[in-house]
């Protein structure tokens, strides 16, 4: 008997003193991820980076099995191509709509009081 895979959805904040790009992060993401688990726990993982805005935050999905791969492979990236960054998990979740309800109206607040000040 089949069963679908679990999916989760993690919601990440870049903080970078440079500009990186979407290929830019998947790629660290992806080497970070082969470099710790080979290439069959990176096959395993399931990951795909379904939503980005540049320099700010990224959503991943992943499947339950995988999640704690992705969160210590994302945890130990400090530079992607030649920029100091740091990839913060904001929130999981098991649908989008849930993760950027609960998580992502928070880093948007976080961002408008550091503009503010």
């Amino acid at each position: 008997m089949d069963t679908k895979e679990r999916q989760r959805y993690l919601l990440i904040k870049i903080i970078t003193d440079g500009d990186i790009g979407e290929q830019q992060l998947i790629r660290a993401i992806w080497r970070n991820i082969s470099s710790l688990y080979g290439e069959y726990g990176t096959s395993r993982t399931g990951l795909w980076l379904i939503e980005y805005e540049r320099n700010k935050y990224g959503i991943l999905r992943t499947n339950t099995e995988a999640l704690t791969m992705v969160r210590t492979s994302l945890a130990v990236i400090r530079q992607i191509e030649g920029n100091n960054c740091l990839l913060v998990i904001e929130g999981v979740s098991g649908t989008i709509q849930a993760l950027k309800k609960k998580h992502l109206t928070k880093i948007n607040l976080k961002m408008q009081e550091e503009i503010q000040s």
